[in-house]
């Protein structure tokens, strides 16, 4: 919804497919919003990683001392600068924290959170500002680095970066919160839900696994109800790939 009133997706979907990024921002941005601080938008953030311990602790600190539970009208989508466009942007009692989004795509320019960040230091005064980049693991890390190699941030502009699949992870741990109530714990179901589809769950172990683990000491036949198979090869060697037709 928030996409299409922004203009991002047309009224008919036609161009639905090329502004998936874009409304994935406005699914979890703007469902988050409506959530309260400490239950939402704070926990996700709070796992942006920062290559400064300095900066990580001014960070942490401005979102424990955001006094509104509800920042609704403190989040706003695709802020036009006079040289860039931020996706998100969260002006908070004692942060201002642009956001830009990246879903498997690049940045969109060599300088593109360069000209950001010069927007980001134009807003209210001595606030602490910060630019995270949001996107893929592990893509999002390597982007990271290298914006912090190139140096060409201006000073100022404490820059950080977050992952969907830590964002997932903080999604999940906020749904086992005993004090959710049932609207909340439906707009975190959904949210989940979404993350999960787009395959932002990271592998933990094989101690879901429905079926059991092989084991190499076992042996394994192959069978349907009315042929029996096996594999014809004498010796499996790394690196080849075997079919079973």
């Amino acid at each position: 919804m928030l996409a299409e009133i922004h203009g991002k997706i047309s009224s008919d979907g036609s161009n639905l497919s090329e502004r998936l990024e874009d409304q994935l921002t406005a699914n979890v941005f703007g469902t988050s919003r409506y959530l309260p601080f400490h239950k939402g938008i704070k926990p996700i953030l709070s796992k942006a990683v920062f290559f400064s311990q300095t900066d990580q602790t001014v960070f942490i600190n401005g979102l424990e001392m955001q006094k509104d539970e509800f920042i609704g009208d403190k989040v706003k989508f695709w802020v036009k600068g006079e040289r860039s466009e931020i996706d998100v942007l969260l002006e908070l009692d004692h942060l201002i924290i642009g956001i830009e989004v990246k879903y498997h795509s690049p940045l969109s320019s060599d300088d593109q959170l360069e000209r950001e960040a010069s927007d980001l230091l134009k807003g209210k005064g001595q606030t602490p500002k910060f630019l995270l980049l949001l996107g893929t693991e592990p893509e999002v890390n390597m982007m990271a680095k290298k914006v912090m190699e190139n140096r060409k941030l201006p000073s100022g502009v404490h820059f950080g970066y977050l992952s969907w699949q830590e964002v997932f992870h903080q999604l999940v741990y906020v749904q086992k919160n005993e004090t959710l109530n049932e609207f909340e714990r439906l707009m975190l179901k959904d949210l989940i839900a979404l993350l999960r589809k787009k395959g932002f769950d990271r592998f933990q172990n094989f101690q879901s696994l429905a079926c059991p683990l092989v084991d190499h000491c076992s042996y394994f036949h192959f069978y349907t109800d009315e042929q029996f198979f096996h594999l014809s090869a004498n010796r499996i060697e790394k690196e080849w790939y075997y079919e079973f037709r």
